[in-house]
């Protein structure tokens, strides 16, 4: 028995984290292009235009190292939505965080999961984190779990994306489609609806007032402009509009990285529905991923209780792909008042996007 915790106490000293500044920032993305699993939202592009958009915000991302080679990193986010609280996620809104692995690593995921834990409670004890968050993919959280239950995470519950697998040959996913989905996209353009990435300043403003239009249709709370604009900037994102007669009637930023085209924020004008907008922005996105040799297209986190949005991803054969939400609480005290609050606070942020 003391042999063993031996053995587990050197080998989680085998393990470091380093935390990622202007010095070693450059050593971040090109870790992450090896990770199979990354995504926009764990790259430097994704946290600079966090910073830029939310004051709230602090990064602490951690490149992993195994004596000297770097075999992963860990994105976090220091979260001050309000005087003296302050929450640690991997990822904001319950996008997909977690550790990111370099591909073929072996790697001891209980002493490095202990050290990880190490470091952060570091930072829990010495500014007052009232709860860590961790969010998971499937892929990721059975190697994990036992682990977390053990340093007495509890599960949050489990939401889920839907994943289109590409080809190269678009045609194989174009024969693949529901029929529906084929007819709405020839619909859309006999209609003569053009769509096409948007090139200019105007064209995303356009594009922002749909989708602050929709978000309060829906009750959404938007991302703020700047978000936006700063993804676009840095080339991680681009925004597919649909035209009709010139003007854009619908359009969705999507975010690009390794190996996946993640659909993010969409809007679109009622009254051009009939017109199948939606439909062909999303063949037209499907079509660029398999050009680009993109892997996967990720449609997004659906609301469960949200049927319709759930069958049109699985139109276009996108299957359903669960990730998991983990969380600690270092302070039930700090949690009942964020609880609280927090309706309000959403409320409040939410009028302040559709009014700047």
């Amino acid at each position: 028995m003391l042999r063993t915790l031996l053995t587990v106490d050197i080998m989680r000293f085998m393990y470091k984290l380093e935390l990622v500044d202007t010095q070693n920032a450059d050593l971040w993305d090109r870790m992450l292009y090896s990770c199979p699993y990354s995504t926009a939202f764990q790259t430097m592009g994704w946290r600079n235009a966090i910073v830029a958009s939310f004051k709230q915000m602090s990064p602490l991302y951690y490149l992993i190292r195994q004596g000297k080679e770097i075999i992963g990193g860990l994105p976090m986010f220091i979260f001050r939505p309000m005087p003296g609280v302050r929450m640690l996620h991997s990822m904001p809104w319950n996008l997909l965080g977690g550790l990111q692995l370099v591909d073929g690593k072996e790697v001891g995921l209980g002493p490095l999961v202990e050290e990880i834990e190490a470091t952060l409670n570091q930072v829990v004890w010495g500014q007052g984190v009232f709860e860590t968050v961790y969010v998971f993919d499937s892929d990721h959280i059975d190697l994990y779990e036992r682990k977390l239950v053990e340093l007495k995470y509890k599960k949050l519950g489990t939401q889920f994306t839907h994943l289109l697998k590409t080809n190269q040959n678009y045609e194989i996913l174009w024969n693949a489609y529901n029929k529906r989905v084929r007819g709405a996209v020839r619909k859309a353009a006999k209609k003569s609806v053009i769509v096409s990435d948007a090139q200019t300043d105007d064209e995303l403003k356009s594009f922002y007032q749909i989708y602050l239009a929709t978000q309060e249709r829906l009750n959404g709370i938007p991302k703020p402009f700047i978000l936006l604009c700063e993804l676009v900037k840095t080339g991680l994102g681009r925004i597919s509009v649909a035209k009709k007669d010139g003007q854009i009637i619908a359009g969705l930023l999507y975010l690009l990285f390794n190996r996946t085209v993640t659909l993010w924020c969409a809007g679109s004008l009622p009254e051009f529905w009939n017109l199948r907008p939606n439909n062909a922005i999303f063949d037209h996105i499907i079509r660029q991923a398999c050009q680009g040799g993109y892997d996967y297209v990720d449609f997004g986190a659906s609301p469960p209780e949200n049927q319709g949005l759930i069958k049109f991803k699985e139109e276009f054969r996108a299957k359903r792909s669960d990730f998991v939400s983990y969380a600690k609480v270092h302070s039930p005290v700090k949690k009942r008042i964020w609880e609280k609050a927090e309706p309000t606070l959403r409320k409040v942020y939410g009028w302040m996007q559709h009014h700047v």
